[in-house]
């Protein structure tokens, strides 16, 4: 089953400038209910915080001087929409993120595919297929 990342890659409607307060960061990922936030300077892609990565830093006195960029990360896995979804979760899983960039055809920002999309592929692909088992109740 040759399935893209594309047909379960979450687009991406919020985006943040590196120059944004880690307080801008959290707000937005609350008010738009994510955990991932890619980090954009002249509509490029740069790097991409987490809510795990904000939350280490909540509180501290220091953090306030802080922004996004100061603590994005740069190593980012991207991935095109054409890609298979079994080899996008395969890295994901290998190289232990949360999340990976889906680029276009054309190397621009289509979406992000989470451990969650991968989940909820997982999910729907097992749905479709008929269990041998599936008659056991318990």
């Amino acid at each position: 089953m040759n399935v893209s990342v594309e047909e379960y890659t979450s687009p991406i409607l919020v985006t943040i400038d590196p120059g944004a307060s880690l307080d801008q960061a959290i707000e937005l990922m609350q008010e738009n209910g994510i955990r991932h936030l890619p980090v954009v300077r002249d509509e490029k892609v740069i790097g991409i915080v987490s809510e795990r990565d904000l939350l280490l830093h909540v509180g501290k006195n220091w953090t306030s001087m802080m922004k996004v960029g100061d603590m994005m990360s740069t190593n980012l896995l991207s991935v095109h929409v054409n890609d298979t979804l079994g080899d996008v979760a395969y890295q994901l899983s290998n190289e232990k993120v949360g999340s990976a960039i889906v680029l276009d055809n054309e190397e621009n920002l289509f979406g992000i595919f989470t451990t969650t999309d991968a989940l909820n592929a997982l999910v729907e692909i097992m749905h479709e297929q008929p269990d041998s088992n599936s008659s056991l109740d318990y």
